[in-house]
């Protein structure tokens, strides 16, 4: 099969005519034998040749090129000779196409536009993107990512399970192309689009003495334990998190637990005496043997983000959907809801979440 390519490759680039006139054009042997030795035509070389015919003079044509001039009338000269026949008639005031010149000029128009348009096809195919996830996103998140890609119309998305630090390190190295993370503030050096923004609020057990409150004020949490995470999954963002709780004067006793599923978070509720948790409310809401109570003011948020690398190819995509740069000034704030993809969401981050 690719000897047949090869041949009619061959028969595009010297046409029957374009041969004929080799043939009597008087070519010593070594040129004529050059006449079956089109291995060495390459597509610079016909767009060459296309630019001479067209612009009329080789100081026009290398011009519009951007090569030297010299050069080019070599290049030309070398065609000629693995064609086998003049393409040109050299007049005083230009270049004007031989009878072969004339029907090579055709041929070659006509496989530059279809080699273009075949590179048009092959950049607009359907092709896979990496997108790293975190544990507790949820899966309404994901199905919005899926959307925003199918929007593009040649994309499709294949998820892939790492922790927000891990898929920090897979962006950088190229593994990933984007990544959706929770995130509290911003780091430089990454494009993002804001798909949820939530407050979080106290989860406790239905018989936790706080559970008769309709909202907690910060001094109601003083003698509380937080039931917490490993830190090192991601200690930027535990380091910023138990802050904002200093802030408001609580600075809880951590209970740390490597809890990946919701029901061994609520079991660690239900079986301790004074153990909270942070959730967002969404979180809970298909379980009701939790309780959940709201911060009374400025509460810890939630926010899950996609992000990519601020200078990659794929930033122009979270720009279209409504993305923004760290100039912007930070990730989207209270209220901007992920249903209308806000567009203060920031390319800045900083951090995930459990």
């Amino acid at each position: 099969m690719d000897g047949r390519l090869r041949k009619t490759h061959e028969i595009r680039l010297m046409p029957i005519a374009v041969r004929r006139q080799a043939i009597g054009s008087g070519l010593s042997r070594e040129e004529g034998a050059a006449v079956h030795d089109h291995r060495g035509v390459e597509l610079r070389h016909l767009r060459y040749f296309v630019t001479v015919a067209e612009e009329g003079t080789m100081t026009e044509a290398a011009r519009v090129l951007r090569i030297a001039q010299p050069s080019l009338s070599q290049q030309i000269s070398a065609l000629e000779r693995r064609v086998g026949a003049p393409l040109f008639h050299r007049r005083p005031k230009g270049m004007e196409l031989t009878e072969g010149g004339r029907i090579l000029y055709a041929t070659a128009i006509r496989a530059l536009a279809e080699i273009e348009a075949s590179l048009a096809q092959a950049r607009d195919a359907r092709r896979p993107v990496r997108v790293g996830v975190c544990r507790t996103v949820p899966e309404h998140l994901l199905a919005r990512v899926e959307q925003i890609f199918a929007d593009d119309g040649s994309l499709t998305v294949e998820f892939d399970e790492a922790d927000s630090q891990r898929q920090l390190d897979l962006l950088r190295t190229g593994a990933l192309a984007f990544g959706v993370m929770r995130v509290f503030h911003p780091i430089d050096g990454l494009a993002a689009l804001t798909l949820d923004d939530e407050p979080h609020g106290v989860v406790l057990r239905p018989g936790h003495p706080l559970a008769e409150h309709t909202a907690l004020s910060w001094a109601d949490l003083a003698d509380q334990e937080l039931l917490w995470f490993p830190a090192e999954r991601n200690r930027r963002f535990a380091e910023d998190v138990l802050a904002h709780l200093a802030g408001h004067g609580w600075t809880p006793q951590l209970r740390i637990v490597d809890a990946h599923s919701q029901a061994l978070y609520c079991r660690h509720l239900r079986t301790s005496e004074n153990l909270v948790g942070l959730r967002s409310r969404n979180s809970f809401t298909a379980d009701a043997g939790m309780a959940w109570r709201p911060f009374v003011s400025d509460p810890p948020r939630r926010r899950f983000v996609l992000v990519t690398l601020g200078d990659s190819p794929w930033a122009g995509l979270l720009a279209r959907s409504g993305g923004r740069s760290s100039d912007d000034g930070g990730i989207g704030g209270p209220g901007q809801r992920a249903a209308s993809f806000p567009s203060a969401a920031s390319s800045a981050l900083r951090g995930s979440a459990w």
